[in-house]
């Protein structure tokens, strides 16, 4: 579905505020690729407006560099892994705090992550450590391991959201926490295999791993009640009509909580 022109014309703003290119096609044709860069565009915004005194926001290509004003950003067009570091893969979102420089990280769009199983699940917008980005980008490209620090689920549809998505979500996320280790001795949230960097600790309990973090479901339409009970028990957020309400509000507050409390993590 594309963006409504009130939408669109936000989601211009918000590139041009970050001396992005903006004129023309904007963001990949693909189902709900444009939700998803308005959702990623938003996150990031407000941590450039709200949180800008301790944050540093910027866009990146997909080598690390700083995108040049003026430049296209190359939004990822399909569900992928990190790309080896090269200037025409997907470009993302780098947070990084002013003092602390162990808290980098990296907001994505369209990212496969493993899950224990080792099965692929892409998460429509992700936040995941710098730590981590660097490692798989710098050693070849791949996918990393473990719970988003932030999964968002983008559903461009109307109607009322079914309980069965919501249980798809739950389960990618039960596959995706590390409450067990694939290594012995280790005790990380993330972690990728290419280089064995980790980051974070694990839990040994889902519910206390579901709660640190911002876990939740977006749409265009809204949720049957069923759906929002089994997702509140499990801290899945949902977000309902999304570009008129003020749900969008709700979620950029929970984003803005997980990265205050993120070096607790």
């Amino acid at each position: 579905m594309p963006l409504s022109s009130t939408a669109e014309s936000e989601l211009r703003d918000m590139l041009r505020a970050f001396r992005a290119a903006h004129p023309g096609i904007i963001v990949p044709t693909g189902a709900g690729k444009a939700l998803e860069a308005w959702v990623l565009m938003k996150l990031a915004n407000t941590v450039r407006i709200q949180m800008g005194r301790f944050w540093r926001v910027s866009l990146r290509q997909g080598d690390g560099a700083i995108l040049r004003p003026s430049t296209t950003f190359n939004l990822s067009s399909r569900p992928s892994r990190i790309q080896p570091r090269s200037s025409t893969a997907p470009g993302y979102v780098l947070i990084e705090h002013r003092t602390d420089t162990a808290r980098r990280f990296e907001l994505r769009g369209g990212l496969q992550w493993k899950g224990r199983s080792d099965a692929k699940h892409e998460i429509d917008v992700s936040l995941l450590p710098s730590v981590i980005g660097e490692a798989i980008r710098n050693s070849g490209g791949g996918h990393p391991h473990g719970l988003p620090i932030v999964a968002v689920e983008c559903k461009d549809k109307g109607g009322s959201g079914p309980l069965d998505e919501t249980r798809q979500t739950l389960a990618r996320m039960y596959d995706l926490a590390l409450v067990t280790q694939s290594v012995p001795g280790w005790s990380c949230r993330i972690y990728e295999t290419n280089t064995l960097a980790q980051w974070g600790r694990k839990s040994t309990r889902y519910l206390t791993f579901f709660q640190k973090g911002t876990f939740g479901i977006v749409r265009t339409g809204h949720f049957q009640s069923g759906a929002t009970t089994l997702a509140r028990h499990y801290s899945i957020g949902h977000y309902p009509d999304i570009y008129n309400g003020g749900a969008i509000g709700f979620l950029q507050e929970r984003f803005r909580e997980t990265l205050l409390r993120v070096s607790n993590f």
